[in-house]
């Protein structure tokens, strides 16, 4: 054996040796270094529970992957093993218009949804309220509350002159998820696979209100219907400022005080009134959406008169009901949607003897061979159940109760309740040519009497001056807001009072 040799190659065993090692930790430096990389991103567990879990919007083909929040801890490193890389992180978020926010460049805030709060007082109709002086008194108790909660009796107000279906209302809350970006090469990723698993197009906005006005009884002739028709700003002159309320409604009502004729075959009564169907259009022009004609005034010229009504109503395409050649049209409701807010109007007669002995029941009722108007009874009761029962939001203009008298009779208070018992949001009163109170009844509001909205000669005549514009904001079916205008006749037209 040659000792030479033997120590010759124990120097090269010992740098192969070391070779070989410097190897082993360069290829497991290599495997752990350049191992994959699992790009997380965590979302809260309610986000996740509820769009991100079983979603097909999760591409398999990603490169991401979506994790619970609360099970972010089970994710464990090995040394051999993928890469943990937090890539970004989703979580809900509140915005409000109450404070400015602000978000980071690698923030963004997807919509989910949005609701509006109202603040509410208690409503006191015994003072009128409308927007003009909604200021809210330091006495009172105010609440904030989404409309489904506002509480009984009570009316919402504006916030800064802003209402709830409003861009800039101030009491929206939108819930949403903010997505914080920290690997920017998913970046275009992320924006894409949010807007399609988040972004609603009917969360991006307010939900809508819808405005309904009504007015009391519009009686043109004695000089009006002539300056509506004949000059050429005659609806500014007639209507002055209250036209921006009219016109700005959704939906505006108002009672026909007379017949559309040209005949001279009055009936014998006190006053009777008639006018040109000219003044059809211009009303109209002023904002109207719906003329009532079921009025103690409505057969002044017989069933003849009625009929030329009927027909002027149809040229000019007025929309109304509680009216018809017979008893079945008078039973049709007038049907129209409003902001996707399904609206059902009835108008019907409830007003007493005459003391002239004009009989509104026996003489200008409908009936399977007579023209006329739809009186109370237990029969429209049960019409107005069937009409909320199929969804509708219920209109029922009643021109009753007693003329000159500034509180409703037992009677009138029975039946209107009646009708609000049978499912009417919203009752309409005219006929005492006063002002009568509003009130709620349960979930509804009864206006009793709105009185004279324009009607020449009632000067004389104790509160005949004095009337309101009453103007509800319906959310999501409900009544929220409920503000009155008080205006006043003036000579051949109206005008709010300052």
């Amino acid at each position: 054996m040659n000792l030479k040799n033997i120590q010759f190659k124990k120097p090269v065993v010992i740098l192969s040796g070391v070779a070989l090692f410097f190897a082993i930790c360069t290829i497991i430096f290599a495997l752990h270094t350049f191992r994959p990389e699992m790009n997380v991103v965590v979302v809260s567990d309610e986000v996740f529970d509820s769009y991100i879990q079983n979603s097909p919007a999760v591409s398999k083909n990603s490169k991401l992957v979506y994790v619970k929040a609360s099970e972010q801890n089970t994710l464990k490193e090995s040394f051999f093993g993928k890469k943990i890389k937090l890539a970004a992180d989703m979580r809900l978020h509140l915005k409000t218009g109450l404070v400015q926010q602000t978000y980071d460049k690698d923030q963004k805030f997807y919509e989910l949804k949005r609701e509006v709060f109202l603040p509410s007082v208690p409503a006191d109709f015994k003072t009128p309220q409308s927007s003009l002086n909604s200021l809210i008194a330091p006495e009172l108790s105010v609440s904030i509350t989404t409309a489904e909660n506002l509480p009984p009796d009570s009316r919402a107000l504006p916030v800064d002159n802003v209402y709830a279906d409003s861009e800039g209302y101030r009491l929206t809350v939108i819930t949403g998820v903010l997505c914080s970006v920290y690997e920017k090469e998913f970046e275009a990723e992320l924006d894409e696979f949010c807007k399609k698993m988040f972004v609603s197009e009917e969360a991006k906005a307010n939900p809508d209100i819808v405005t309904i006005a009504s007015v009391g009884d519009i009686m043109v002739a004695r000089g009006i219907q002539e300056v509506l028709i004949d000059k050429e700003d005659g609806i500014e002159k007639v209507f002055d400022d209250t036209l921006e309320i009219l016109r700005n409604a959704d939906f505006a009502i108002g009672n026909l005080e007379g017949v559309v004729t040209e005949s001279w075959k009055n009936a014998i009564k006190t006053y009777t009134f008639k006018f040109k169907k000219a003044v059809l259009p211009k009303l109209m022009e002023a904002g109207f959406d719906y003329l009532m004609q079921t009025n103690n005034h409505c057969y002044d010229y017989g069933e003849s008169g009625f009929k030329d009504t009927l027909a002027a109503f149809d040229e000019y395409k007025i929309p109304s009901s509680g009216i018809g050649y017979n008893l079945e049209e008078a039973q049709q409701f007038y049907h129209t949607t409003i902001k996707g807010l399904p609206v059902s109007v009835i108008s019907c007669g409830a007003f007493p003897v005459e003391q002239s002995g004009f009989n509104g029941q026996k003489t200008a009722t409908a009936t399977e061979t007579r023209a006329g108007i739809l009186w109370q009874s237990d029969e429209l009761l049960k019409l107005v159940n069937a009409e909320k029962e199929a969804g509708y939001f219920v209109i029922v203009n009643v021109h009753g109760g007693e003329e000159y008298r500034f509180t409703p009779t037992k009677k009138q208070r029975e039946f209107y309740e009646s009708l609000c018992d049978n499912g009417a949001d919203v009752i309409f009163g005219s006929h005492p040519h006063v002002l009568q109170p509003t009130e709620w009844y349960k979930n509804s509001l009864i206006v009793y009497s709105m009185g004279n909205f324009l009607f020449n000669g009632m000067e004389g005549m104790r509160g005949g001056t004095d009337s309101e514009i009453v103007k509800l904001g319906v959310l999501n079916g409900k009544i929220v807001y409920v503000e009155q205008y008080p205006v006043a006749i003036k000579n051949n037209g109206v005008t709010l009072k300052k």
